[in-house]
């Protein structure tokens, strides 16, 4: 038996249990003791309605998940799940509220003075409630695409070690991963180590987003830095020598800029294939880079 029909047969269970439970106290009223007969009537209301919170909470549970389990791979699946969720607690709201005895009056003439406060004290949770809905209807972001999220100028210039001073190296501080799930209040997305990471939809929709499409090209740079006792004349003709077999697309070889007094930087920059994994080219890359190295070593020309 699955995860998700052990779920649901447990909450069936509980649901049964809740009906038995009515009907057995129902049942028994009459052969109670006259005090807790008396206690029973009087908070008859508050019990019916903290088991229908119960029961209307499964109930709506178990439709949402089946509802995304019925379109699972569709883009809606989670904007539909979203909006079951949003109206059957609602419409469970309303139901405890009758349960409870409360009129529609009573409702409307306390609406402004709750509305007020709850929109206070709710304003971050409400903010991310209505930036969780854009996102689902707009589409900004659907779950299984691959996204590097970042802040608004998400650029620092190094400066450390002291030789970076004058480098044109940045680091752009950012989560890169795939998008698992968009909720009403954060999104999951699991990110290249493996750890499922919670952003606040707010913060998503805010930030700066990069769609790494699959099918579009990436560029690639590789960066190494060489000696200056190797001759450049002899290094980049070895490197394209060393590449050619490994990269299809066109390359670039350039001597970027000297990262110490005694050594110098080398910069690739190539397209990688669609579909193509660029962690595996980046290996590949500099795994040639440093058998070229060695090579040169070997051969005394550094």
């Amino acid at each position: 038996m699955t995860s998700a029909r052990r779920r649901a047969f447990s909450a069936l269970l509980v649901l049964i249990a809740i009906v038995l439970l009515i009907v057995l106290l129902e049942a028994l009223l009459q052969y109670l003791p006259r005090g807790a007969a008396e206690l029973y009537v009087t908070h008859r209301r508050v019990l019916y309605a903290i088991l229908a919170v119960i029961a209307g909470a499964i109930i709506i549970q178990l439709l949402a998940s089946a509802a995304l389990l019925r379109l699972k791979g569709l883009r809606e699946a989670y904007l539909i799940r979203n909006v079951i969720l949003l109206l059957g607690y609602i419409i469970l709201a309303l139901i405890v509220a009758t349960i409870l005895g409360v009129s529609g009056e009573s409702i409307l003439a306390s609406a402004t003075f709750s509305g007020l406060v709850l929109g206070l004290a709710l304003q971050p949770v409400l903010s991310n409630f209505f930036a969780g809905l854009l996102i689902l209807l707009s589409g900004f972001i659907r779950p299984g695409q691959d996204v590097r999220i970042a802040g608004g100028l998400p650029v620092f210039l190094l400066s450390f070690p002291a030789y970076k001073f004058f480098s044109r190296d940045y680091m752009i501080p950012s989560i890169r991963g795939r998008v698992l799930e968009i909720g009403f209040l954060y999104t999951k997305i699991l990110n290249t180590d493996g750890q499922v990471v919670k952003v606040s939809n707010m913060t998503l929709l805010s930030s700066s987003v990069v769609l790494e499409e699959a099918e579009e090209s990436k560029v690639i740079q590789v960066r190494y830095e060489f000696p200056v006792m190797c001759n450049p004349d002899d290094v980049l003709p070895e490197l394209q020598k060393s590449l050619h077999g490994l990269l299809e697309s066109d390359y670039n070889l350039y001597i970027e800029e000297q990262s110490d007094k005694q050594y110098y930087i080398v910069l690739l920059r190539t397209l990688a294939p669609p579909h193509a994994k660029t962690r595996e080219l980046r290996s590949a890359i500099m795994r040639e880079f440093i058998k070229t190295h060695r090579k040169l070593l070997v051969e005394k020309k550094c």
